[in-house]
């Protein structure tokens, strides 16, 4: 019974498709033809909850690592004492690199170094969120502060107004 119907459904389909053929081929006609030109990847793309947001991820996200590529290698080159006179970003992470292969002890000691600061800085962000740091890893405190995201009581860092550069003097005036 079902075969029956698909194949019945599928007549009904084609016939339909037939006897609109006409009408189309004159709205085709009608119409200029489109560009055959490839289509464009879209700029943003918007998603299911209406925001846009950038197809490669957040926009400006390739700005801020970029940044931070260029902080981690201006914090090795401090540390192993490498001369910047004249070089480019890609020659030093080639002479960092070096040094990793050369000195594993020195680059494990400038990771230890890395890690600390940054739990540090968690140490830090925690306690303003009113969690108590004392006898805390890096990932009870990673946790605590995902479970107070989930939670909706995660507070925003304060971050620091822009210095404001004060109003030029007015100039003199021409005497005549």
């Amino acid at each position: 019974m079902n075969h029956f119907l698909s194949k019945t459904a599928a007549l009904l389909l084609a016939a339909a498709i037939t006897a609109s053929a006409p009408a189309a081929s004159a709205a085709a006609a009608i119409q200029p033809e489109p560009s055959k030109a490839p289509a464009a990847a879209p700029d943003r793309i918007e998603s299911p909850h209406g925001e846009l947001r950038h197809p490669k991820g957040q926009p400006g996200h390739q700005r801020y690592r970029k940044a931070h590529q260029k902080m981690m290698i201006r914090e090795a080159v401090a540390f192993f004492g490498l001369k910047t006179q004249g070089k480019t970003d890609e020659q030093l992470l080639q002479e960092i690199r070096e040094q990793k292969t050369k000195q594993p002890e020195k680059w494990a000691l400038f990771k230890q170094q890395l890690h600390a600061k940054k739990l540090e800085r968690l140490k830090a962000f925690a306690a303003a969120q009113g969690i108590d740091t004392k006898g805390m890893d890096e990932q009870q405190l990673k946790e605590k502060l995902r479970q107070l995201h989930r939670e909706g009581k995660l507070k925003l860092p304060e971050r620091p107004a822009a210095p404001t550069a004060p109003a030029p003097a007015p100039a003199p005036a021409p005497s005549a």
